[in-house]
């Protein structure tokens, strides 16, 4: 895998699992379901997918620049993720919302691919 395939497929990945932990929050929570409060499964399984996605932008880094630089290479791509879900969230939430679901696919697909 080339270091550029790499650094979008972190970068997909690292954006959806932001935006998943951002929407498992008590405070983001209504501003892109119109609801008041978050139902606990659905907040298990978000904070879980959050994680678990924010957990796979190592295999990328690790595929891409080797093992000396991507725990630093992984550590950018959470901050840029974090950076990008905190704009997104303060400028349109549902849109944000739907390009972190499109992301974590897009993400998820990326890895799969790049292990076959």
């Amino acid at each position: 895998m080339s270091m550029w395939q790499a650094s979008v497929i972190a970068g997909l990945l690292a954006l959806g699992g932001m935006v998943a932990l951002a929407c498992a929050m008590d405070r983001h929570y209504p501003q892109w379901s119109g609801q008041d409060e978050i139902p606990l499964p659905l907040c298990v399984l978000l904070r879980g997918g959050g994680l678990l996605l924010l957990a796979s932008v190592w295999v990328p880094c690790v595929l891409g620049w080797g093992a000396s630089v991507s725990t630093v290479a992984a550590i950018g791509f959470w901050s840029l993720g974090a950076l990008l879900t905190a704009g997104g969230m303060s400028w349109s939430p549902p849109w944000t919302v739907r390009a972190g679901a499109t992301a974590a696919l897009l993400g998820a697909a990326g890895v799969l691919l790049a292990w076959l």
